[in-house]
């Protein structure tokens, strides 16, 4: 994908561009890990628990969509209450293990372009806008992305890589 290009000019606009353009990279980054990795690598669980690459993504497409509804309710509405999820719940209801990798990808990368649209309207003083987050109390839109952020980079970018050198590491058929 190419660069993001901000597409306001408001004064204070660009204020948030790098969060958007980080939330944009994360597709990109996703496809770049998986890419060529075969079904077994795919599917493969370290441990009795232990989610498989594609019930990451699949995961991540479950945040994802989480992510938008309350961005979306955080923008049009005043203060909204943004509920918790039960992830496990949805792995079980999403059963990744089954889907298409590509499948998976799609989603969250046509996901994704629709929260970074969304976004990207927003301006500077927006980001301040509130929600009343069940577990975590007040947040502004701004520190919900940065969440989002950290929660996608920082924990299941990591945990990707993790899962492909186990994959490889795994005796066949395992």
């Amino acid at each position: 994908m190419g660069a993001f290009t901000y597409p306001r000019s408001e004064p204070g606009s660009a204020g948030h561009q790098d969060l958007v353009e980080r939330l944009n990279a994360v597709p990109g980054a996703l496809k770049t890990e998986v890419s060529d990795l075969p079904e077994e690598a795919l599917t493969h669980r370290p441990g009795e628990g232990d989610w498989s690459i594609k019930e990451v993504i699949g995961h991540l497409c479950d945040a994802g969509a989480v992510l938008q509804t309350r961005l979306y309710r955080m923008i049009n509405q005043e203060e909204p209450r943004l509920p918790s999820w039960d992830q496990e719940e949805r792995q079980r209801e999403r059963n990744a293990q089954d889907k298409l990798i590509q499948d998976l990808l799609h989603e969250f990368s046509s996901q994704r372009a629709e929260t970074v649209d969304m976004l990207s309207e927003l301006v500077h003083w927006n980001w301040a806008r509130p929600g009343r987050h069940e577990e975590r109390g007040r947040l502004s839109i701004r520190q919900l992305v940065e969440l989002a952020l950290a929660h996608e980079e920082e924990q299941h970018l990591p945990q990707l890589r993790r899962l492909k050198e186990q994959a490889a590491a795994a005796p066949a058929n395992s």
